[in-house]
């Protein structure tokens, strides 16, 4: 039984290990497919008096933009104004959106008025940069935290698992987000950090049953 449980656990790690690896290579030859929003991309801005469906100015682009990605956004700062992005949008492209656009809402949005803005790439360490430092600082707090209240199971044993479990989790969430080449963006990011948190839990409940035996076989001896 303990054999088999043995056979599965390094099983376990051997596929952990072959995706964390593909995840590499992808990464490496291809890197992540990042979100719209993080890429070299194209944005108009559309404003009008009344307020400007998403669902309607959203299907107006794409049938002009056809064959690009493109995402639309309420601009809540400006009013009743939406943002059009794609990864590139012509003179040509602009006007006829604008154009059907007033034909939709009876404006007179003038195409003059409207300015094709280009915005570089986002590098992904920056998108990560605002993560990094408190999330080593949660980090080693969680560590010293699991150090200090579980050392009778094992220092070595805790800590071990405590750096290592979290670790392979995000790079293999991460890996298999390159893989699939799921867009990166914020999305990602903020499932990442439920499963960082999700893993911490696991570690912390499995911490303490080991805890709770210990204390239990401890009991049974001093009796």
């Amino acid at each position: 039984m303990k054999e088999q449980k043995n056979t599965k656990k390094t099983l376990f790690y051997m596929i952990l290990a072959i995706i964390i690896i593909a995840g590499a290579i992808v990464c490496k030859v291809k890197g992540f497919h990042i979100e719209l929003l993080y890429t070299s991309r194209q944005e108009i801005m559309l404003s009008h008096s009344t307020e400007l469906e998403v669902s309607k100015i959203e299907e107006i682009a794409k049938s002009v933009l056809e064959n690009k990605k493109v995402k639309v956004q309420k601009l809540e700062r400006f009013g009743n104004a939406v943002e059009i992005v794609a990864n590139e949008i012509t003179e040509e492209e602009k006007e006829n959106i604008i154009g059907q656009v007033n034909e939709t809402y009876g404006s007179s949005i003038s195409a003059d008025d409207i300015e094709i803005i280009s915005v570089p790439n986002t590098r992904i360490r920056d998108i990560l940069k605002p993560y990094i430092i408190p999330g080593m600082i949660t980090f080693i707090i969680i560590l010293l935290y699991f150090a200090i209240t579980y050392h009778k199971i094992g220092l070595n044993k805790v800590l071990a698992k405590g750096f290592l479990i979290p670790i392979l989790t995000e790079l293999t969430y991460y890996s298999l987000i390159a893989i699939t080449r799921i867009p990166f963006g914020r999305v990602v990011n903020a499932i990442a950090i439920g499963l960082y948190v999700i893993s911490i839990g696991a570690l912390t409940f499995y911490f303490q049953k080991e805890k709770e035996k210990l204390t239990k076989t401890d009991e049974k001896e001093n009796d």
